[in-house]
């Protein structure tokens, strides 16, 4: 039987929900973040030539940046046409944009301060990289006013409809380690075939099991 006490703090939980919803954008310590900012007439090649010479993965200026678990720029010219459905007087841009896309997630500790502080990361830690790109938008105000380039980058962001965050918690530097646990767990599995295809009835049994015993408290 449902308690009264516990009714009402139900009853008052789904009533929050639905008064004070959480941001589509943010699950747990994690957040997803979207910027669109209009490109400058003319510089949308000289764009597309500075974003074409970053390197990818551990190689990208963003790599430098905290939080960060995936993140691009694009060039958009256009709205699509083609496709099945389209209408029949399709929409048309004014201008050329760049789109910007992050997932983000913070230690639980600094998780409430996102999105604010991966863009103060921005304009600190990789100011070169941003008066590169966002140098070529409209309005940009540059990096060296930190607090009027979070400013320029916020009035620009597009709330999600719909954010899926398979381990919202799980911050990129967790999700490092994890894999190189199991990196080095495979590595120590492919190194002992040898010692665990031993039958159990087998004299050298017990010295393999001593053995695996071993090498595994000698893992990192």
């Amino acid at each position: 039987m449902i308690s009264l006490r516990s009714l009402v703090t139900t009853v008052h939980g789904v009533a929050k929900l639905l008064l004070f919803p959480p941001p589509p954008n943010r699950k747990g310590c994690s957040y997803a973040l979207t910027v669109v900012t209009p490109i400058q007439p003319g510089q949308a090649d000289a764009l597309r030539s500075v974003l074409s010479g970053f390197n990818p993965g551990y190689q990208s200026p963003l790599h430098e940046v905290a939080d960060v678990h995936f993140a691009r720029w694009v060039v958009i010219d256009q709205l699509l046409t083609d496709w099945r459905g389209a209408p029949r007087r399709p929409s048309r841009l004014k201008s050329q944009y760049l789109l910007f896309s992050a997932d983000l997630t913070a230690p639980a500790n600094r998780a409430d301060r996102l999105p604010e502080s991966f863009l103060r990361d921005l304009a600190t830690v990789i100011p070169t990289t941003c008066n590169a790109v966002w140098g070529k938008c409209r309005g940009f105000p540059g990096t060296a006013d930190v607090e009027a380039f979070v400013d320029y980058l916020t009035r620009s962001r597009i709330e999600m409809e719909l954010y899926y965050a398979r381990f919202p918690d799980a911050t990129p530097d967790d999700i490092a380690r994890a894999l190189e646990v199991r990196r080095q767990l495979a590595e120590f599995v492919v190194g002992h075939q040898a010692v665990m295809t031993i039958a159990p009835g087998s004299p050298d049994a017990p010295a393999a099991r001593q053995r695996l015993r071993d090498d595994y408290r000698q893992l990192p």
